[in-house]
């Protein structure tokens, strides 16, 4: 006969292998799934990449291209080389922006343009060509707003100004500059 006290340490032992095991697994990575969802590999590349969002009534409201876009599924994300972005607001004058590169978010909601970041804005009827340079950019063209917290430097012909930091709104046609240093020159009117 078996007496009940011989099998307390045995099952004492499977008690403390079974929270090893269980510990074990808890701290472990999870492992990577076969179809790559958990790693940041690209699913598509494109090269000469453009694209163009249209209003409801066809009309062309802005394009982004880009000699190379790289595409992440897992988050949505595109790596963009040598960009180009031009806006086409209704009764503005159309403003181009260039740079070295960037990244799209949230389905192209945000583009995040870094290197070299050039902003050129046509001259209109009552406004000059003005031409703006930063670092990095911030632009939400759905809302048509750029932004940045770098230095920004602006040149038209009438005006020069350096600035920590600026926000363009190309729908209502206001540049917001923070601490500026900047020099204008009145147009001289004929007589």
């Amino acid at each position: 006969m078996v007496r009940p006290t011989s099998w307390l340490p045995l099952a004492a032992l499977a008690l403390l292998v079974g929270l090893t095991v269980w510990l074990d697994q808890l701290v472990q990575p999870a492992q990577a799934r076969a179809d790559g969802k958990n790693r940041h590999d690209p699913d598509l590349i494109v090269e000469n990449f453009s694209a163009r969002k249209l209003g409801v009534d066809g009309r062309v409201l802005y394009t982004l291209a880009a000699r190379k876009m790289v595409h992440f599924p897992d988050d949505d994300s595109a790596q963009l080389e040598s960009i180009q972005l031009e806006a086409f607001e209704p009764r503005q004058p159309k403003m181009t922006i260039t740079a070295d590169n960037g990244r799209l978010e949230q389905g192209g909601d945000r583009v995040h343009i870094q290197g070299n970041v050039v902003v050129l804005r046509e001259a209109g009827a009552r406004s000059e060509e003005a031409r703006l340079t930063t670092e990095r950019l911030l632009v939400l063209p759905e809302e048509g707003i750029a932004r940045t917290d770098a230095q920004v430097q602006l040149d038209s012909a009438s005006a020069r100004a350096i600035a920590q930091g600026m926000e363009i709104d190309n729908r209502s046609r206001t540049l917001k500059l923070d601490r500026v240093n900047a020099t204008y020159q009145p147009r001289s009117s004929a007589k």
